[in-house]
This record gives structure tokens, C-alpha cells and sequence, in this order.
């Protein structure tokens, strides 16, 4: 689904973004503007390269953590599919 160099980044914003949740800001339910807007960009063109459709719209902390599991999630499907 992802080359190793977009996964590796994706995975890279998420662990970004929960060491500055562990440490207490932003909270997940701060507002994702709170982000690095390059972090977001980044995010949003990796989504669309997925083909992913959020089923929710970004609007904090928490619901960007859940799209990186999302992500995960297609991610981890595809490839049992394909060792078949």
C-alpha cells in the first residue's frame, strides 16, 4: 500500500504526535490546527496516495491519531491478503 519511505514517515507523525500527548500538549482532544501544518500536509497526501476515505473528519488530536491507526489497519489487512 505504502512505500517503505511514506510508511516509515507516516509512522514517524504518530509517534511525534504522542510523545507531545504524553508530555501533556496538546491533549487528544485539542483542535489538530494545533499540529505542525507540515505534519498535516504530509498526512493528507499520504491519505490520499492510500486511497483511505476518513469515515470521520479531522478535527482533533484524536481523530487524527485514529486515521494513522486506520492507516495501520488497511495496512496490516493488505498485506495477510496478499500472503494468501
Amino acid at each position: 500500500m505504502f512505500s517503505p519511505v511514506v510508511e516509515s514517515q507516516y509512522q514517524e507523525m504518530r509517534k511525534n504526535v504522542l510523545a507531545q500527548v504524553s508530555a501533556g500538549s496538546p491533549t487528544k482532544d485539542s483542535d489538530v490546527k494545533v499540529l505542525d501544518s507540515l505534519e498535516l500536509v504530509e498526512l493528507t497526501l499520504k491519505v490520499e496516495e492510500s486511497s483511505l476515505e476518513p469515515a470521520v473528519e479531522i478535527w482533533t488530536v484524536r481523530d487524527f491519531l485514529w486515521l494513522c491507526r486506520a492507516m495501520d489497519f488497511q495496512r496490516e489487512r493488505k498485506g495477510r491478503q496478499s500472503s494468501q
